[in-house]
């Protein structure tokens, strides 16, 4: 990914960000709605509805922001933080379908 400048608002002014600190941004924001995703998850007996998250994952991704991989492995150091386990097999699989289908070009 290139150098290209973007437009920010922050408080009123317009800032210029560099395609990194886009990328930093975007990471710390993941980290953060995945911590409490999970948290919420693992509270409660329901499933959370996540397309607020699912949203924002593929918006990272069609953006240019971050790979699928990276968005897998987030994902799974956010679940290991909360749950204090790794990932089975089989729910790995799920989230590499599920990623996969949030990232398809239409």
């Amino acid at each position: 990914m290139g150098c290209k400048k973007r437009l920010s608002l922050t408080s009123g002014h317009v800032k210029k960000m560099s395609g990194g600190k886009q990328k930093k941004s975007y990471l710390v924001s993941l980290k953060d709605k995945l911590k409490k995703h999970l948290q919420l998850q693992s509270a409660s007996a329901n499933q959370v509805d996540r397309r607020w998250l699912n949203g924002f994952m593929a918006a990272g991704f069609h953006s240019g922001l971050i790979s699928l991989t990276e968005l897998k492995l987030e994902y799974m150091k956010a679940h290991r933080n909360a749950y204090g386990e790794r990932m089975t097999e089989a729910q790995e699989q799920q989230l590499e379908r599920r990623l996969t289908r949030l990232c398809q070009m239409d």
